[in-house]
């Protein structure tokens, strides 16, 4: 006699996170689309594939699917993040690699949408305080790592904090300048001039 196939039942735990994180990508995906300005809960599900119904019992209100898209967001751009220090070797020029950690993130679809839905919330005072709670606690631990990594390096704990800090000031505000005029061709000979500097200043220390 043939035995019938054991089906093996996805634990409600695990269905769950998926649906959360179907939810989640797809709302970013969304305001990314159209932008926060004019985001509809009811494109989300659309783009998720589920009910309107499935939705509201995983995120009740506009807020907590806006919280989980920033969630998932700042969730890729910090694996992003591992890739890149990770793969960093010691025959890297350091300063390098923290500008390119920065270009990537700050020129990327998660930094744009979470200023975006910042700008365009901040009367919302509810949502605007926890989308900074998500960008400190994510930000604050890429910081972190990366002052480690160059103080390991050799590099003075305050050179390596405030030198991380100017690189990183520069490179989002070059993204945001990209609001206005879309022209990359100011960033690499700002970056050339930027390393000079630091040289300068690393010498006299």
């Amino acid at each position: 006699m043939t035995q019938k196939p054991v089906k093996v039942r996805t634990p409600q735990a695990e269905r769950t996170a998926t649906m959360r994180q179907r939810l989640s990508e797809a709302a970013f995906e969304v305001i990314k689309e159209v932008g926060y300005a004019n985001f509809r809960t009811s494109a989300v599900s659309k783009a998720a594939g589920v009910s309107q119904g499935a939705q509201l019992h995983h995120f009740p209100t506009k807020d907590s699917l806006t919280t989980a898209a920033m969630e998932y967001a700042y969730e890729r751009a910090h694996g992003n993040f591992l890739k890149n220090i990770s793969g960093f070797s010691a025959s890297d020029d350091p300063l390098d690699a923290v500008i390119q950690d920065a270009e990537d993130f700050f020129m990327s679809d998660h930094f744009m949408v979470a200023l975006d839905i910042l700008m365009a919330g901040g009367k919302n005072t509810e949502l605007r305080d926890e989308q900074v709670r998500l960008a400190v606690a994510s930000r604050a631990s890429v910081e972190e790592s990366w002052v480690k990594k160059l103080i390991e390096l050799g590099w003075q704990k305050d050179d390596a904090e405030m030198i991380l800090s100017m690189t990183f000031c520069l490179v989002r505000g070059f993204a945001i300048k990209l609001l206005i005029s879309h022209s990359l061709s100011d960033l690499s000979p700002m970056m050339t001039q930027w390393k000079s500097m630091v040289a300068l200043l690393k010498a006299n220390h």
